[in-house]
């Protein structure tokens, strides 16, 4: 039996467009959860990514946001209609992600563009 395909995908700047977010580190706990609320969706991506799911993958979403913001995060990616089997909180915090099976958001629009589900 072949195994179901697993695919991470992050949430701010990724499934949120990219620059919304300022530093997390400035906020105060009620601009972080206004920032958060009011996150505007990567539409393209969003697309994408639920047609992974429709074709079988199995998709978490993985954040560095903290585990306070769980339920935040959840109806979120409901208010979105985000198509996801699960998230993870607390990521690491990075500013560059060095890893062999990494894509950027903009590399799999282009990819989806050329084929409808490229090959993971």
């Amino acid at each position: 039996m072949k195994r179901q395909k697993i695919i991470a995908v992050d949430l701010d700047g990724t499934l949120t467009k990219k620059g919304f977010f300022p530093d997390f580190m400035d906020l105060t706990p009620n601009q972080l959860k206004e920032t958060f609320d009011n996150a505007e969706p990567d539409k393209e991506m969003i697309k994408i990514i639920n047609d992974y799911v429709e074709k079988g993958y199995l998709v978490y979403v993985f954040t560095s946001r903290q585990d306070i913001h769980q339920n935040q995060v959840s109806k979120w990616l409901k208010k979105h209609k985000i198509n996801v089997n699960f998230f993870i909180m607390n990521k690491p915090y990075y500013d560059l992600l060095i890893d062999d099976k990494a894509i950027s958001p903009e590399q799999i629009k282009e990819l989806h563009k050329i084929e409808k589900h490229p090959n993971i």
